[in-house]
């Protein structure tokens, strides 16, 4: 598999008035991207996502370290710039446009012209699913089909990689699913998607690898399988009295659900299945199943980011 997107040691400081005052965006960041995969980029905001995103397309200039794109150290050239496509967060179309107007625009940036570029138009449009659309008015368009004309324009190209800047952000969830659907489509086609967002649910679901930045330094990465251990278990059982539920749950254990007699508890990591089983037990509560418990990316990225805070905390008090 070969690798589309790579970093070496990026580093992006922003120089204040006096070097105590410069902002260390990115720091020796080290990241790949292979063909044909997603890679979910998370990160609080001001981790550096945004400072990445600039630097891949040469919007801004890295104060040190090394970026390759197909393998091309050289990133501002026409070649590696037509194979890259971009959404921006919240990007601005003017509404007194008409979807197909919009792309023929940013095709003719490209130097498409005549009968080539109303058929990449055309095609564009059957894989958006906004064929239909295409003569309506930008001002008359959802958020949604904002959004898949986004996707269009990012395609008109046929790039082979697309940086997506908070693709499914404020969607409603039926649109947020299209846009999911759409993604995961468009990486089996063989596209490589670098997805920069804050909607973990969505990253978790559709990423094949993901990294997870904090004020510049990637913290980890890793495939979803890796990140998402089974780090704790989860414990089903019947004949649940009220009193009981409320002994277990003082002794430690975690109420996810209880309903009729039934409760779903789940055993915390600092304690053992077996103490779990027998506080359980001594509620004479009859045990229906013990299963592992994976993580959810949202509570990777709350343990790796809370890690991270705890540790920049240490060093400050060892100052």
């Amino acid at each position: 598999m070969s690798v589309v997107i790579e970093t070496q040691d990026l580093t992006k400081v922003y120089k204040g008035m006096s070097k105590a005052q410069d902002l260390v965006a990115l720091n020796k960041l080290n990241i790949q991207v292979n063909e044909g995969e997603i890679f979910g980029y998370l990160g609080p905001n001001g981790s550096g996502k945004t400072t990445t995103i600039k630097l891949l397309l040469s919007l801004i200039f890295p104060t040190g370290g090394k970026m390759k794109i197909m393998g091309n150290a050289n990133i501002t050239s026409p070649e590696v710039r037509k194979n890259i496509g971009y959404l921006p967060e919240g990007a601005y179309y003017p509404d007194f446009l008409r979807g197909e107007e919009i792309l023929s625009y940013y095709g003719s940036l490209y130097g498409m012209r005549g009968a080539s570029l109303k058929k990449r138009i055309d095609e564009v449009l059957e894989v958006v699913g906004m064929t239909r659309a295409r003569k309506r008015l930008i001002r008359g368009y959802s958020k949604g089909m904002r959004q898949r004309i986004g996707l269009a324009q990012a395609l008109l190209s046929d790039p082979g990689i697309l940086i997506l800047d908070e693709p499914t952000t404020g969607l409603d969830p039926v649109a947020r699913k299209e846009i999911r659907d759409l993604l995961i489509q468009l990486r089996d086609q063989g596209k490589s998607l670098l997805i920069s967002s804050h909607e973990l649910l969505e990253v978790e679901l559709i990423s094949d690898r993901v990294g997870i930045l904090f004020e510049g330094v990637l913290q980890t990465s890793g495939t979803i399988d890796e990140l998402l251990t089974s780090r704790e278990f989860s414990i089903k059982a019947e004949e649940a009295a009220p009193e009981a539920t409320q002994k277990v749950r003082e002794a430690g254990l975690i109420t996810e659900d209880a309903a009729a007699g039934r409760v779903s508890l789940r055993v915390p990591e600092n304690m053992s299945l077996y103490q779990a089983l027998d506080i359980c037990k001594s509620q004479n509560m009859k045990i229906v199943s013990v299963s592992p418990r994976r993580e959810t990316l949202e509570e990777v990225f709350v343990r790796v980011v809370g890690s991270a805070v705890s540790s920049k905390e240490a060093q400050r008090g060892e100052r």
